[in-house]
Formats: C-alpha cells, sequence, structure tokens
C-alpha cells in the first residue's frame, strides 16, 4: 500500500451481500476522484467477501473482518476508526455512487476546513438496481432537500428535524469535527442520525449539493424491514439526545415534537408486538412530550 495519506476514507460495511457488495465496490472504484481509501468492514467473516475484495488487486482496499459480529453501530465505527484520513464517507454494501459523487463534494472541502459535512441527493433504487422515480421525487420532497439551493446550507439546526442528510450513503464529513465519546451501541441503526447531529452541532458549515449522486437501494433484506421496534428505539434515543443538546435550543419546540413523535411511533411498535406495558410506557412518555409543548 501507499505510504501517503488519501483524501478520503470510504467506510463500506458489509454483511453477506456478496452481488451488492462487487457493485458498490466498483461504484467506490470508477469515482474520478480517486484519491481515496475503501475499508470494508465485514462483519460476518465471509470468505467470499475477502476473496471478492482480494481480487481487484488494488491497495486501496483494506479488508477488515470482525472477529465477533458487532452490529450496526460498532460496525461502522469499527471502520470510522480505522481511516487514515480525516475525510470520511459512507457507502453501505447495497448502494452504489454515480462517478462523479467524490469530485463534486470533496474539492469544496479541500479548499474549506471549515466545512465539516458536504452532502448531496440521490436516487431510490429497487432490488434489481431500477430507479424509482416517482419515490425518489418524494424522498426528495419528504425530507427537506428540494428546499435547499446548492452551496452552504443557511439554516443548518433544520436539517436535523426534517432528516434532509442522507449521512450513510451521500455525504462527505470531517472525522475531527465529531466527539467519538459520546458515541455507542445505542445509536444502531440510527447512528447516521445521530452523527448528522453532532456534525451540525459542531457549529462548522454545511455544503449542499442538489444533484443526485447516489443510489440508495431498498430491497426485501434491508434492515430497516427486519428489526422495526429496534429501528424505533434507536431513534428516539437519538432524538432525545438531540433535544438536550443545547445547540438546537432556539427550535427546541420542534425537536420536541419529534421526541413526542419517536416515543408513539415505538409505543406502536411495541403494541405490535404484544409489549402492552412498553407500549403504555412510550405513549405516556410521548405525552409528556407533547404536555411540555
Amino acid at each position: 500500500m501507499n505510504d501517503s495519506l488519501p483524501a478520503v476514507s470510504i467506510i463500506m460495511p458489509a454483511y453477506k451481500r456478496i452481488d451488492y457488495l462487487k457493485e458498490a465496490i466498483e461504484s467506490a472504484l470508477a469515482q474520478t476522484f480517486t484519491d481515496f481509501e475503501i475499508v470494508v468492514c465485514d462483519d460476518s467473516a465471509e470468505p467470499k467477501i475477502a476473496d471478492l475484495c482480494q481480487s481487484y488487486e488494488d491497495s486501496r482496499i483494506i479488508y477488515r473482518a470482525n472477529p465477533q459480529n458487532l452490529g450496526i453501530a460498532m460496525n461502522n465505527l469499527s471502520g470510522f476508526q480505522a481511516a487514515r484520513a480525516d475525510l470520511l464517507t459512507k457507502l453501505d454494501d447495497d448502494d452504489r455512487w454515480l462517478p462523479d459523487f467524490l469530485e463534486e463534494l470533496v474539492p469544496e472541502m479541500l479548499s474549506n476546513p471549515n466545512i465539516c459535512l458536504s452532502f448531496c441527493d440521490h436516487w431510490i433504487i429497487d432490488a434489481a438496481g431500477d430507479r424509482m422515480v416517482t419515490k425518489t421525487e418524494e424522498q426528495t420532497t419528504r425530507f427537506g432537500r428540494s428546499g435547499i439551493d446548492r452551496g452552504l446550507v443557511k439554516q443548518p439546526q433544520k436539517l436535523i428535524f426534517n432528516k434532509s442528510i442522507p449521512l450513510a450513503s451521500s455525504a462527505v464529513f470531517r472525522k475531527s469535527a465529531i466527539d467519538w465519546s459520546a458515541y455507542s451501541e445505542k445509536v444502531g441503526g440510527a447512528y447516521d442520525f445521530f452523527l448528522s447531529s453532532c456534525l451540525v452541532s459542531s457549529g462548522m458549515d454545511v455544503f449542499y449539493v442538489p444533484e443526485r449522486l447516489t443510489e440508495y437501494r431498498i430491497h426485501g433484506g434491508s434492515g430497516t424491514s427486519t428489526r422495526a421496534l429496534q429501528n424505533c428505539l434507536e431513534t428516539l434515543f437519538v432524538s432525545e439526545k438531540v433535544y438536550q443538546n443545547p445547540f438546537f435550543d432556539e427550535i427546541a419546540s420542534e425537536y420536541r415534537q419529534l421526541c413526542a413523535y419517536n416515543s408513539k411511533r415505538t409505543g406502536n411498535e411495541s403494541l405490535k408486538q404484544g409489549k402492552v406495558l412498553s407500549a403504555l410506557y412510550y405513549y405516556s412518555r410521548s405525552l409528556k412530550y407533547q404536555l411540555l409543548g
């Protein structure tokens, strides 16, 4: 491997999905901006994944197998910690990038050290890799990206409330801008929500590119479809952390509403699973947030 440090570290958590992983790796290798390393964090220690990484014979690809399963949050953390660059970006093993993704986001950050985060819009694709145009348009609008102009974001606090930042697939961020001591396995699948809030609350600048430069895949094996209650708990944990952060006091009422919503959502999912007492607890928590308003 070249001893010089790369400009960007691409963190690619993997878990068994060989076919999708191949597409993800090749979309990274096809980038027009080439000064990067790819850190593949294999949480399944699958020999076929190791073989795939080695088959490219590219020294920029670093394969790391966890000796035991770490779960979503900590597997990502293992990659972030292993990264040699200060600029990090995530590419899940079932997503893809367009060739100019890094070229559009990285140079702005290299020239302006006060930018802690650059992100873009993205396409939604299905299991076969086909673009879902209507769903893509709906999500761009739903998450508030349609109302953001290219350049520095004027009110970055609202990005967290609107869930505008697709950090898991469509962002580049500074490792040094995050207090990693606050990161824990409790953030789970909401690690992107958590890291986005950390970056925004750093007080540094956020840069947006409205073009759709990545492809986020929705399919039957997606984590969001298999661990609904756990996702609710993790999202509630992070939303309460954001609400308690003084940086967001200016729009605290909006984040209080978010906590109320996520508490109710957790209660609903608990009830679906027959956990009546847990459901009542989260419903009462939701009511408490509403009364505070």
